[in-house]
Parts: structure tokens; sequence; C-alpha cells
């Protein structure tokens, strides 16, 4: 197995968690303060970064403003995501969100200059009518 998929799964298996872990949170907490909380998670996290990196940090300005504006823009979409899920199912509200690769493909075609092919744009598609179906 590639290292790159096997990361990828992790990656599915974490997120997978944090939906359930989300939701469970939602119950106890309002979506502003469920931010705040897992905050506190991301910045305990840090510091286990900061340890393996033994505090020494490669700066770069461009590296630091995109990473920023990713960080910004994650946690408005965290912010969305734990207003939905105070009302809305768990496996509905993860599944909608999920589709966030969508955004992030049309993005990419319009200012990376990256290209479609026949069945990506079939995936799309197939992703929006799953989106349809599971929104009724």
């Amino acid at each position: 197995m590639k290292t790159w998929y096997l990361y990828a799964l992790l990656t599915v298996l974490m997120w997978g968690v944090w939906g359930v872990f989300s939701k469970l949170a939602s119950a106890y907490s309002k979506p502003r303060q469920i931010l705040l909380f897992q905050s506190a998670g991301v910045l305990a996290f840090a510091v286990v970064v900061l340890l393996l990196e033994r505090f020494h940090i490669e700066w770069s300005r461009p590296g630091f403003t995109w990473s920023f504006l990713a960080g910004f823009f994650t946690f408005v979409g965290f912010l969305t995501f734990f207003a939905a899920l105070e009302n809305g199912k768990a496996s509905t509200v993860v599944t909608l969100s999920a589709l966030y690769p969508v955004v992030t493909i049309l993005l990419s075609v319009i200012f990376l200059h990256e290209k479609v092919s026949l069945k990506e744009g079939l995936g799309i598609v197939f992703a929006l009518v799953a989106c349809a179906l599971l929104a009724s």
C-alpha cells in the first residue's frame, strides 16, 4: 500500500470520529462554544507538533499566509458545520459537508488551471445527485 493512500485512509478515519464527537458535543454546547473548545484541542496538538519539530519552525511568509487563510476558512466552516449539527442528523450533515471537494475542484480549475476529466466530471455530478437525495 502506498504511504499517501494509508494517510488518506487514516484521514477518513480521524474525520469520521471527529464528526461523531462533534455531534455529541452539540448536545452540550452551542456552536461557537464547540468551536472554542475544539480550538483547545488544536492548540494541544500544536504543542505536540512543536515538540516533534524541536521548536524549529522554518518561516515563510507565503507559507504562513496561505496556512493562516486556510485555517481561518476551516474554522468558519467548522462554525457553520456545528450550527448544522445542532439540529440536523450527524449522518446527513457530515455526509453533505463532505462534498467540500466539489468547491475545491471548481476553485482549482479556475485559479490553478487544473483540468477535470470526463470521469471526474461524472463523479462530481454523482456527488451532487447524492447531495440532493440526502437532503430530501
